[in-house]
């Protein structure tokens, strides 16, 4: 559908003001996608259907492509209850050959980048690749070591339980930080896909077990380990956001994973900690807290989550900058009981780390911007996945009658 940005956009273009209004596709994977039932046209979707006309973003955008050719089509369009031919513009884009991507959404823009950003424009921060060289940081004994990638069936006895112990160089070892990919076989069973449990971003993920930390939730909704707590660290990292507003914001894709079973947890708690040291509350730092309770998530039918927060949102110490930041660290507890006595992480569930981008909401610009926008619609409500090395083409359809 077209947005409400794209209208302005693209009156200014069909009177010279803007130099284009389609120029780039945008895919993410934020949302959860639709059915193939779903009628953007049913007033009862009106709500959700007005959410989407008033975007500016993605959900969560992992990469845009240049669109290749334009063309026209008239399709069967199904409208309250009745079929009708709709004339549609139709822009078609080539998606990047080498990674696998899980899509759930797609944009147009009317640019590859914001001109008015600049150096500030949006971008993905961190990918948990193995290139990015994340530990594992355990507090007793004090060690940072590299977190192992699992490359076979985390169920190795196709029984969909992920033991939590694999061979390492030949050694039968536990391990509650690892690296899988996202094709994973067990992320394929009936239960785990439906309820979107594997990562979306790229095919890896970095995995830690809901007990690795212990987070205590304060009065203002902020997130503070223990000091027994242990976490993932990138060290030498190069943060430079002090340019950008306040207002933007920083957006983190993860997903929820059970070891076994169909249990749900009460709360998923989520800490990443940007800092001068890899001692918790030392230095200077900002903390991005995410927590996420069963009340207001429902966890038996979505596990995927895009987490936000605006710059000004981070806790943050005194005399903070983002220039002194030298180390990200991320906390994870996951609580399957909030009222018992003293607060205990679960080891029955990971949280997969996915990607974190930094998302430029403040730089307007009134000839760029979000034109079209989407949540794809499958026969089973499923994301649709680009393999790795493959060659696929996406579209793009714009209604042009009046309905």
């Amino acid at each position: 559908m077209i947005t409400n940005k794209g209208k302005s956009i693209l009156a200014k273009y069909l009177v010279g003001q803007a130099p284009a209004y389609a120029s780039y596709i945008a895919v993410g994977c934020g949302p959860k996608p639709l059915d193939s039932t779903y009628d953007f046209n049913d007033p009862a979707n009106a709500v959700e259907v007005a959410a989407m006309q008033n975007k500016e973003s993605l959900d969560f955008e992992m990469f845009r492509v240049p669109i290749s050719s334009r063309g026209y089509a008239v399709e069967d369009v199904l409208v309250e209850g009745e079929i009708v031919q709709v004339s549609k513009i139709v822009l078609t884009a080539e998606l990047p050959t080498e990674e696998r991507y899980d899509i759930s959404e797609i944009g147009i823009y009317s640019a590859g980048s914001n001109p008015a950003a600049g150096a500030r424009d949006s971008k993905v921060v961190n990918s948990f690749r193995d290139t990015e060289l994340w530990e594992y940081h355990t507090v007793t004994p004090a060690l940072a070591t590299e977190i192992p990638f699992i490359p076979q069936p985390l169920d190795s006895n196709n029984d969909n339980i992920i033991t939590g112990e694999y061979s390492i160089g030949g050694v039968l070892t536990e391990t509650p930080v690892f690296q899988t990919n996202a094709d994973n076989r067990i992320f394929a069973t009936a239960n785990r896909s439906e309820r979107y449990e594997n990562s979306r971003f790229l095919n890896n993920m970095i995995m830690m077990r809901g007990d690795t930390a212990t987070l205590a939730l304060d009065v203002d909704g902020n997130l503070n380990p223990s000091s027994d707590s242990n976490h993932i660290h990138l060290t030498g990292a190069s943060l430079n956001f002090d340019q950008n507003s306040a207002l933007d914001e920083l957006r983190l894709a993860f997903s929820l994973i059970n070891v076994s079973g169909n249990g749900t947890p009460d709360q998923v708690r989520v800490l990443f900690e940007f800092a001068s040291t890899d001692i918790s509350n030392t230095g200077v730092w900002a903390k991005f807290s995410t927590v996420l309770s069963d009340a207001d998530y429902d966890f038996s039918t979505n596990r995927y989550f895009v987490s936000s927060k605006q710059l000004q949102q981070l806790e943050k110490s005194t005399s903070f900058t983002w220039t002194s930041v030298n180390v990200v660290k991320v906390y994870v507890t996951v609580v399957e009981n909030i009222s018992a006595p003293v607060l205990v992480g679960s080891s029955d569930y990971y949280v997969a780390l996915d990607a974190l981008r930094l998302e430029n909401v403040s730089s307007s610009n009134s000839v760029y911007g979000l034109t079209g926008y989407t949540v794809i619609k499958t026969d089973n409500a499923e994301t649709i996945t680009k393999l790795s090395n493959t060659k696929n083409y996406i579209e793009f359809r714009f209604g042009v009658d009046v309905l």
